[in-house]
């Protein structure tokens, strides 16, 4: 700025003094002093005197808070030190086990001292401040390694650029980026005017807007950050972590309302329960409570395991209710016939969500909780994601309300409804007549892990089979480009493409052809080991319910499902269209194994349980298959090995039951090193 007029730099220092503070005020403390109004006219003053003179704005200039020129991309960036996850607990049992434990590693007697503060329901994000300024953000990624955000993060209005006072080196500083409720459904009505879909839940979409590359997006958005700890502070001394969170407001930081220092756990508790309680009063959303050591050199005693602290665990909430009224019951068919009734709600927001349609699963789940239409019922979102009607409140009634007819027949295509001995779901039998069963197996049919014809969506599935031109998976392998192209808003260029992605789709594995056909308890993992086993669809198709047990995970259920599905003459009938229509079904190749290449675990069928110090449960799982093993995830007397990690629970109880071999890490990595 050497060749700037030095009035206009001084100028430049007050008004971004002037902005900052009054944004401090406003989305920090909640206490603005003067009206929107002036705090735009300055906020104007501003971007004005940097068009003018662009050499004026430093990096922590307000003006950057309304979002930059759009990322090409998100590069990744290391965290100073791993950002660990916690321990979870859902009992307030366990709250005094992990007290009992923690004194017990210190030596301790007497009572500990504690910090209990709010676990926010948003993502979590490293700041990375050099000498005071705000250098970069980084989302938690791996834990090792996350996404740099930075573009997006200068946006969040409640966010130091730079920090008060003086922080000379490193400073990473850790928190929560959440979206408040009033905002989100501020937001939402802004986009439903525009023409544009809302967004689903506060949470996800928090996520995604730090992560677009477009930060004008997060800038729209009510994102705010909560300060919980720091990562690395090569300067910034405190013995207590309620210390560090009266340090870090004073840099300019916001942390959570209800935080409090506790010693020994009826104070846990009391503090737990306070924080519940503020709930519902909170404009942003939180799941449950976290419970740190409060000492430094305590927590720095206790230390680490391989991915979490010894030192803090989470206590969770139970799901967040609401109260609404009950408008009908409609009944849906799905994919399998099953006839779902689905309740229609008086929207509601809980959760962070609003809520008008959940589903009732079944007639019986209605008549266990006597639902009835225009009854009051009490919602809330299982394990804060999926929406379920908890109970009625027949006490709240106004009059006598009859109890909810289910259907005797198929509500699409009129077949009457069958009951299937040891089944809940009611379900129509006409599986390539009902409309509504054929397009659910269409859009399995066409998915990302089945055949994943690209282009083949929800909408043109309905044209399609409304059209009478696809009546079966196998017809899409017959439709013409000017078919397609007669569709609507179906243009010449589109009905090309489509056409080229369902002849690609000819080729795809045969574990994912047998997935895409939608039989009953056969997934995507039970597709790949069906299919590695068989090695062709010929070999598939003739084995019997016997044949199928013997595979590792297969039971007597899914075998006779399977059986039974392929003996239909219909469902012959489907397969051999599509093989009619060019689809490959082609022979599992076996996995050449390089000459010399150790094999400790072949043939040999490998559970692993509890967490190991040296590997991911899913890399542990990488290098049993690549030493010739198969990787379970249950135990039963076909397994071979159980590798048991730290905390490992009901699986080794299980495996000793059964006289399963178990192999502690050191034996495991032995093995995989030929050292055994």
């Amino acid at each position: 700025m050497s060749d700037i007029d030095p009035d206009l730099i001084a100028r430049w220092q007050a008004l971004a003094a002037e902005v900052e503070a009054h944004s401090h005020r406003y989305y920090v403390l909640d206490q603005p002093t003067i009206s929107d109004q002036a705090y735009d006219r300055l906020f104007r003053e501003l971007e004005d005197l940097e068009r003018e003179h662009p050499a004026l704005r430093r990096p922590d200039s307000p003006t950057l808070r309304v979002g930059g020129p759009p990322l090409d991309s998100l590069s990744k960036l290391e965290h100073p030190t791993p950002m660990l996850s916690l321990d979870n607990s859902y009992d307030e049992r366990e709250i005094g086990e992990f007290d009992a434990r923690v004194r017990k590693l210190l030596g301790l007697e007497r009572h500990l001292a504690y910090l209990v503060e709010p676990k926010l329901d948003g993502i979590a994000m490293e700041l990375i401040y050099r000498d005071g300024m705000l250098e970069s953000g980084i989302t938690r990624g791996d834990g090792q390694v996350g996404e740099e955000v930075t573009a997006s993060v200068r946006t969040i209005r409640n966010l130091p650029l730079r920090l008060a006072g003086s922080w000379p080196g490193l400073l990473a500083i850790r928190g929560e980026v959440v979206m408040t409720r009033s905002g989100f459904q501020t937001l939402n009505r802004k986009r439903i005017g525009r023409g544009e879909d809302a967004y689903i839940n506060a949470r996800n979409s928090t996520a995604g807007l730090v992560r677009n590359l477009d930060p004008k997006n997060a800038a729209e958005a009510p994102l705010r950050f909560f300060v919980h700890s720091a990562g690395l502070a090569e300067h910034a001394r405190y013995p207590f972590q309620h210390a560090f969170v009266q340090l870090a407001q004073g840099m300019g930081f916001q942390a959570a309302a209800g935080i409090r220092r506790c010693e020994g756990v009826e104070q846990i508790l009391a503090a737990l329960h306070a924080i519940e309680a503020l709930r519902p009063t909170l404009d942003y959303d939180i799941d449950g409570a976290v419970v740190k050591v409060d000492g430094v050199a305590e927590q720095e005693e206790l230390g680490f395991r391989s991915r979490s602290p010894r030192w803090a665990i989470a206590y969770k909430f139970a799901a967040e209710q609401q109260t609404t009224r009950l408008l009908a019951i409609d009944v849906q068919v799905g994919r399998t016939g099953a006839l779902t009734p689905v309740a229609r709600v008086e929207p509601v927001f809980v959760g962070g969500v609003t809520v008008s349609n959940i589903t009732l699963h079944n007639r019986d789940e209605i008549d266990r909780k006597d639902i009835r239409v225009g009854d009051v019922v009490v919602v809330q979102r299982a394990g804060d994601v999926i929406p379920q009607v908890v109970r009625s409140l027949p006490e709240q009634r106004s009059g006598e309300l009859p109890p909810f007819d289910f259907p005797t027949a198929c509500p699409v295509c009129g077949t009457e409804a069958v009951e299937v001995e040891g089944e809940v779901a009611i379900r129509c039998p006409n599986t390539w007549g009902c409309a509504a069963q054929v397009q659910a197996a269409l859009r399995h049919f066409a998915g990302r892990d089945a055949m994943d014809v690209d282009g083949l969506g929800e909408k043109l599935i309905a044209q399609l089979v409304e059209a009478g031109l696809v009546t079966t998976p196998a017809d899409l392998y017959t439709l013409t480009i000017p078919q397609l192209a007669g569709l609507e808003r179906m243009a010449d260029k589109s009905a090309e493409n489509l056409h080229a992605a369902i002849d690609v789709s000819r080729g795809r594995a045969l574990h994912r052809v047998l997935y895409a056909l939608g039989i009953r308890h056969v997934g995507r993992t039970v597709s790949k080991k069906l299919c590695a086993h068989f090695g062709t669809w010929e070999a598939l198709v003739a084995a019997s319910v016997e044949e199928l047990e013997a595979v590792e995970e297969i039971g007597p259920i899914l075998a006779r499902t399977l059986v039974g599905w392929l003996a239909v003459e219909r469902n012959q009938s489907v397969v051999q269209g599509l093989r009619d229509g060019g689809v490959l079904f082609p022979d599992v190749e076996a996995a050449e194994v390089p000459e010399g290449a150790l094999q400790p675990f072949a043939g040999k069928s490998v559970v692993v349980t509890g967490t190991l110090e040296s590997m991911s449960r899913d890399q542990a799982k990488a290098a049993i298959e690549a030493g010739g093993g198969k990787a379970s995830g249950s135990i039963s007397g076909k397994t071979d090995f159980l590798v048991a990690g730290a905390k490992a629970g009901s699986k080794l109880k299980k495996a000793e039951g059964l006289g399963v071999a178990v192999l502690d890490e050191a034996a495991f990595l032995a093995m995989l090193e030929g050292t055994a």
